[in-house]
Parts: C-alpha cells; sequence; structure tokens
C-alpha cells in the first residue's frame, strides 16, 4: 500500500464529506490522539509488562507456528 495515495484519497475524500458526524468523529480522533510518537507511551503498566512477558517467550523459544496453531484448533473444533 502506498501511504501516500491512501492519504491523498482520503484527503480528498474528506473535502467533499457533508456528513458532519463523521467530521465530529474525525475531530474527535485527532483530539485523542496522543502528540507522544512512542506508542509505549500510550499503554498501562500492565500492558507493557505483558509485552516485555511476550518478547521474552519469543527469546527462550516458547512460542507456536501457525501451523501447530491451526493443527489444534482443527482437532479441537473440527474446523
Amino acid at each position: 500500500m502506498d501511504i501516500q495515495i491512501e492519504k491523498y484519497k482520503l484527503m480528498e475524500w474528506l473535502i467533499n464529506l457533508k456528513d458532519e458526524s463523521i467530521i465530529s468523529k474525525l475531530r474527535e480522533i485527532k483530539n485523542s490522539r496522543s502528540t507522544s510518537s512512542d506508542w509505549a507511551d500510550d499503554i498501562s503498566e500492565t500492558e507493557k509488562l505483558l509485552v516485555e512477558a511476550g518478547l521474552k517467550d519469543i527469546e527462550e523459544g516458547n512460542t507456536f507456528t501457525h501451523e501447530q496453531v491451526m493443527k489444534e484448533i482443527n482437532e479441537a473444533y473440527g474446523i
């Protein structure tokens, strides 16, 4: 996806937008965005601990492949 093209398409759509409720929602999204450039600044300490635990699991090889997960789901639910 070319992000610049997508932004131009969104700008064009926004310029022609007449629905005030959508404009209000977009304003809310804009205003709720943190000025921080690092997503980690916007998550709770619990979420940070969970991310760190997940990274540790990856480092220690405590992971499953997609194929392993799908096999287990198929066996458990017959999907």
